[in-house]
Parts: C-alpha cells; structure tokens; sequence
C-alpha cells in the first residue's frame, strides 16, 4: 500500500493547509511520521479542542516556532499526482 505524506501548516491565524507532498511505502516512515505528529499536532489539538471550538485559544498557539508537521494517513493504491515526491528515507522531509 501506498501511503500519502501531507505538510501541516498555518494559513492566516487560524486555519490549517494541508499539502500533499510525497508517498511512501515503507511503513517505518509512515509510523515515525504519524508517531511525531500525534505527539505534537495532534496533542495540542486533543489537549485543547474545547478551548479552540470556544475560540479560547488559537491553533495559531502551536505554530509559534513550529513551520509545519507531516502527516501519512491517506492510503491510495496508484499515485496519481506525478509531483509528489517518493519519499525513501525520513530526512527528505
């Protein structure tokens, strides 16, 4: 299976891009992608998603010298898009 890598960063102050940016098919990549991200990202937003709903704190608050973090969710069986970058080794992030 192949796994899509997206960027996650801030547009504006207070919504989120998400850019597709590479595949991969190692899985070692894709769970220290996902490992980083649930312990960053998707903390903060577990953390605080009452706070942010209510308007209470600003998803702007986790980017404060943070440019961006990856995600690899989506699975897809063919890679559609030829600018997406095959990601091999963790460092081309």
């Amino acid at each position: 299976m192949i796994t899509i890598i997206s960027k996650i960063e801030l547009e504006g102050t207070d919504s989120l891009k998400y850019t597709d940016i590479g595949h991969t098919e190692n899985d070692a990549i894709v769970n220290q992608i996902n490992e980083n991200y649930d312990s960053t990202l998707g903390k903060f937003l577990g953390e605080n998603r009452t706070k942010l709903e209510i308007g209470e704190v600003s998803i702007s608050a986790f980017f404060n010298g943070v440019d961006s973090v990856n995600e690899a969710r989506t699975q897809v069986e063919i890679v559609e898009d030829s600018s997406l970058t095959k990601i091999t080794d963790i460092s081309q992030l």
